[in-house]
Formats: C-alpha cells, sequence, structure tokens
C-alpha cells in the first residue's frame, strides 16, 4: 500500500513538471515572437507611429499572372492591372477598384466596397452593383493587408496568439519568423529581416484545387523611406513560388483625409438581383444541367451509365454535383468526365471525379497537366480522391473528337475546337437532340440575365461553329444563363463595330 503511494507521488509529481515545462516553451516561443514583432514595429516607427495610422490611400499598377489561368497548362500568361484600394483602419471600411483582363479579351473593370459590416461588390464595364452580403472584422482584415504597417498591425490585434518559431534564409538574408491566428481565421508565418526589422514577407499554408498542401506567400519588395516612413516599393503573390501577382505600388498616402463618399458605390449603377436556379433543369430525355457553386455542370444518360461535363470550383463543388446528379439518375455510374479545358475555375474539381473511377475526356496537350494533378498531396485537406483513391483513366479523342451515345443514339459529341484566343486547346459538347452546345467561357452571361457581351474569343468560337456544318439553336455555359445562337451572333457583330 505505501510502495502504490509511493508510485502515484512519484507520478503526480513527474506530470506536474512536464506541465511546468510544457507552459515554459509556450511562455518563451510568446516573448521571443513578441521581442521579434517589436523590433519590427520600431523598423516601421514605433509603436504611437502606427497606431496613428488612420487611413491609406494605395494606387496600384503592373500585371496579373495567370497561375491555372493561361491559354496554356503550366505557363504564366500576364496582363495588365491597375488598381486603387482607400482603406479606413479606424472605422473598418474600405474601398477597392481594379481593372485588368483574362487572355482571350475577357475585360474587366470592378471593385467592392466594404463598410457597416456589409459588403457591396459592382462591375464598371456593365455599370451594376450586386446586392450587400456580410462581411465581419476578420474578411475586412484580409481584404486589406496592402502594406507591412497594416500587416504589423494586425498582429498587435491578436498578439496573444504570436509565437515564434525559427529562423529562415530568404533573398539571401537572414529571417526570424513568427505566426499568428489572424482575426479571419488564418495563421500566417511573418519573415522579419534580421538585420533591418522589416516586414519582408507573410505566408500562409492553403489548399490549392490543383496541387493540394501549398504555401500562399505575399512578398512585400524594395522597401524604402518615403517623406519618414517606410513604403514598399512592390506588392507579389505567389504559390508554392509560382506569382500570381506582380504589383508594383505606384504611390501610398498615410492619412489622407476621407471624404463622405468615398465609401459608396459609384453613381449611376443599377442594383441587380439573381435569382435563384433550379438544382437540375432537364433540357430534354436524359440531357439534364446542374448547378454546384454557382456553375453549370452537363450530364447525360449513357443507358448504363452517366457522362459528365467540366468540374468546376473544387471537391465541395463537385461532390455537390455529383450528388445531384446521381439523385437524378440512381443507380448508374459516372463513366466519363470531360472538361473544357484546364483552368482552375473548370477543372479544380476533377479529383472528385477521378475518385468516383470515371475516364477522363480531356484535351491531349492537357493530360500530363491532368496527371501531375492526380499525383498532389492533400493531406491538410483530405480530398474525396485522396480519402478514396482509384486508377487514374484517360481517353482519348479521335481525330479531335468524341460522340458517346446512349442505345443506337447519339447523346453527346465532343469536339476540341482547336487554339483560340483563351485557350490552345478547348473542348465542347454538342447535343444532337436539342441542337446545343455546352460551352466554357466562350460565350459568358451574367447571372441576372443581362445581354452577353462578346470578345474575341466568342468570334472565334462563333466562326467554329459556323465552319462545323453543326446545326446549333442553343448555347448552354458553364457561367451563366442559356443564350440563343442569334444573340451570339448579335454580341459579335456588337464587337465588331
Amino acid at each position: 500500500m505505501i510502495f502504490g503511494r509511493t508510485v502515484n507521488a512519484i507520478f503526480f509529481v513527474t506530470l506536474l513538471a512536464i506541465h511546468g515545462i510544457a507552459q515554459e516553451a509556450t511562455r518563451e516561443a510568446f516573448a521571443q515572437g513578441k521581442r521579434v514583432l517589436d523590433r519590427s514595429v520600431n523598423a516601421y516607427g514605433g509603436l504611437a507611429a502606427l497606431n496613428a495610422i488612420t487611413s491609406v490611400s494605395i494606387t496600384v499598377e503592373g500585371a496579373s499572372v495567370h497561375r491555372n489561368q493561361s491559354r496554356k497548362p503550366d505557363t504564366f500568361d500576364r496582363t495588365p492591372y491597375t488598381g486603387e484600394v482607400i482603406i479606413d483602419l479606424k472605422n473598418a471600411r474600405t474601398f477597392q477598384t481594379q481593372r485588368g483582363q483574362y487572355p482571350g479579351g475577357f475585360s474587366w473593370h470592378q471593385g467592392f466596397v466594404i463598410d457597416a459590416g456589409s459588403r457591396t461588390s459592382f462591375d464598371l464595364i456593365r455599370k451594376t452593383a450586386n446586392q450587400a452580403g456580410p462581411a465581419g472584422l476578420g474578411i475586412f482584415r484580409a481584404s486589406t493587408r496592402w502594406l507591412p504597417q497594416i500587416v504589423l498591425l494586425n498582429v498587435l490585434e491578436r498578439a496573444e496568439s504570436l509565437r515564434y518559431i525559427g529562423t529562415a534564409t530568404y533573398d539571401r538574408r537572414n529571417h526570424d519568423l513568427i505566426d499568428f491566428v489572424s482575426s479571419d481565421g488564418a495563421r500566417l508565418t511573418l519573415y522579419v529581416d534580421q538585420k533591418t526589422g522589416l516586414l519582408s514577407k507573410f505566408e500562409t499554408f492553403i489548399t490549392d484545387r490543383f496541387a493540394g498542401d501549398s504555401v500562399l506567400e505575399t512578398l512585400f519588395t524594395g522597401q524604402r523611406e518615403v517623406n519618414g516612413r517606410i513604403v514598399a516599393s512592390g506588392r507579389v503573390t505567389a504559390v508554392n513560388g509560382e506569382i500570381t501577382n506582380d504589383f508594383r505600388i505606384a504611390n501610398v498616402i498615410f492619412n489622407a483625409e476621407i471624404q463622405p463618399d468615398q465609401f459608396k458605390i459609384p453613381p449611376g449603377l443599377r442594383a441587380v438581383t439573381i435569382a435563384t436556379p433550379a438544382l437540375v433543369t432537364k433540357h430534354s430525355d436524359g440531357i439534364y444541367t446542374t448547378v454546384a457553386g454557382g456553375y453549370n455542370v452537363l450530364f447525360a444518360d449513357l443507358e448504363d451509365s452517366i457522362f459528365v461535363m467540366e468540374a468546376p470550383g473544387n471537391d465541395r463543388v463537385s461532390q455537390q454535383a455529383i450528388q445531384q446528379i446521381k439523385k437524378a439518375i440512381p443507380g448508374k455510374p459516372i463513366k466519363y468526365l470531360a472538361v473544357t479545358h484546364h483552368h482552375d475555375d473548370h477543372a479544380g474539381g476533377i479529383r472528385a471525379y477521378m475518385a468516383e473511377g470515371s475516364a477522363l475526356i480531356v484535351a491531349p496537350g492537357e493530360r500530363a497537366f491532368f496527371e501531375k494533378v492526380s499525383k498532389a498531396a492533400f493531406t491538410a485537406e483530405p480530398d474525396s480522391f485522396s480519402l478514396a483513391p482509384k486508377p487514374l483513366k484517360i481517353e482519348p479523342l479521335t481525330n479531335g473528337k468524341r460522340v458517346l451515345e446512349n442505345g443506337n443514339a447519339v447523346a453527346v459529341e465532343i469536339y476540341d475546337i482547336g487554339p483560340g484566343p483563351h485557350a490552345e486547346e478547348m473542348l465542347v459538347a454538342y447535343i444532337p437532340a436539342i441542337k446545343a452546345v455546352f460551352q466554357g467561357d466562350l460565350l459568358n452571361r451574367p447571372a441576372n440575365g443581362d445581354y452577353p457581351i462578346a470578345n474575341e474569343t466568342s468570334a472565334h468560337f462563333l466562326k467554329w461553329i459556323d465552319s462545323s456544318g453543326l446545326v446549333v439553336e442553343t448555347i448552354i455555359p458553364v457561367h451563366g444563363p442559356v443564350t440563343t445562337i442569334e444573340e451570339l451572333r448579335r454580341a459579335v457583330a456588337d464587337m465588331k463595330k
């Protein structure tokens, strides 16, 4: 009995010692992290100077770099970008506009306002504004990390989560690494230059649609003193070292006077509402579309199996689509999955269909890319394919075409329409029964039903239709409502005026 009590006492004392060591490690990680943070704060003028920043106005120029949105897989097309950012730190408000384009003539000029806990986005080309949605403090913080000073203010706001995690060499310079959990829930790691105390970059761990486990970096380049403040010359973002935005900070004004109308949407915009679409639409016997994640997905009954075209968004979007498809056509496997092109908004959920054992029908030049996608590691956020891996199956087109039948009738014809302004290879599906073409990005119509605006990609698509010999009456898009061939012709004609 005495021996048992002695053992219990020793165990209890040991447990207390271990607990104390763990507490001390946490305390030291915080204390060391706080010392690094204080040194960085001092490099930017000190705590009082940072807290005195109530507003910032920023003008940005540079390039959007189209990772997973270029004309070919694993290439990085660049297009011009300009932007203006106004941030009211005191009242958690921001007004931001940006102008740019995607390859193929897809120009955009848009923006958003966050004020009073809500976010309103607007389109300055179409002169429309969407309904406001909720935007808490976390969304505001995530939208406004444009400068090192703002990032440091975020850390100071959440200092209790601060930890020192080690050292690293970045850009041939030694850095101390600290991390914290931001108010939007992201865990950010900050690289603080050991020599200057300046914040060189911050990064966070994400799950990329194609690459899986990934690191998203935001780099502050060319920092120098201007009018008594340290100002970054550039802001660059990258995923796994692949640049996505390459911006030059053309102008910064701290504590500029705030005007009453600066946090309102621009005048003359038309408010639009977007009706909730039906989850599944039957176009004819055996031909359907389903809406998942705001995208249209085509599917067809092939008598003993199912054909699906497009895997947009991410794994969750594809899981939603698969659930709705199997409900509409129960008891049959999804034998085939085709994607129009490799862009991540159109094929980001492709691994869900790999998990289904579906044979992929992809453009020949994109095969190697999707083979690489199948090998990506998704350990932080396991997706369908990592949880239920299957042998990868890819089936080719024959002379740029593939025909799928339902019994003795042709259900779907898949065509590679050849090199275009938006993508080097592009697949479309022709459905003879309804004289319709299902396509992605060749003509996009706004979700509210406004008239489509054509571009050079749309003109290339129309030229292909006219040369194909197919009888086409209807265009079913991945993005937005259905359009008629007459509307496509009119939109292209308007573009050429």
